[in-house]
């Protein structure tokens, strides 16, 4: 199975991700870039690529462990970006104004219990993203290095990430496509008050 931990985007965002992208489109028009489709959006937090069902179960177990230890914070969509860089882009991507920093400790967390688990660590730093658009020509990368130069992405909108969730990439002609394995949500205060008068009745 092909794997990876993201954060879900919330339906309301969908369709102001989608118009913003629309605006993309318009500052970067070559037909080869390959755009995403709106149930691909989301914030990956750390890709596993091919795994087994027993070092699935593994990273299962690593990623509650953390969401247990993670508590709920804003995420502000905004801005934009390219991977590895805005003079050869191949990943177009919508970053975040606010909560950034939330995310990206949430993904290190995660990265290193996976390691703990064997699972490759990351070599390079996280960094919250949402990736809009896919290159894989010259022309396409001419065309969005270009429309780069131009754009710019206010705060779409904010959402409350209080979970993660471990999703299946099936890879096909017309793109990858997701679906969601399972869900792991963070503890909250409202856990904390229970734990604590379940504490107090022993």
């Amino acid at each position: 199975m092909r794997l990876f931990f993201a954060v879900a985007i919330p339906v309301e965002l969908i369709a102001r991700i989608e118009a913003t992208q629309r605006e993309l489109k318009k500052l970067m028009p070559d037909p080869t870039i390959r755009w995403s489709r709106p149930d691909q959006f989301h914030y990956t937090v750390k890709f596993l690529g091919e795994v087994s069902m027993a070092k699935a179960q593994r990273a299962i177990e690593a990623a509650e462990q953390v969401c247990y230890e993670a508590r709920p914070f804003q995420l502000t969509l905004g801005g934009v970006g390219a991977f590895p860089n805005a003079q050869r882009p191949s990943v177009l991507w919508i970053g975040a104004t606010e909560g950034s920093a939330q995310f990206e400790a949430l993904a290190r967390k995660l990265d290193e219990a996976l390691a703990r688990q064997h699972f490759r660590k990351e070599s390079r730093a996280p960094t919250a993203h949402l990736t809009v658009a896919r290159i894989k020509t010259y022309d396409g990368e001419a065309s969005v290095a270009a429309g780069l130069k131009r754009a710019t992405v206010g705060e779409i909108g904010t959402m409350t990430v209080d979970s993660i969730v471990l999703m299946r990439s099936i890879l096909k002609p017309t793109g990858s496509e997701y679906t969601i394995v399972d869900r792991y949500r963070f503890r909250t205060p409202i856990d904390e008050v229970g734990e604590e008068e379940g504490n107090q009745e022993e």
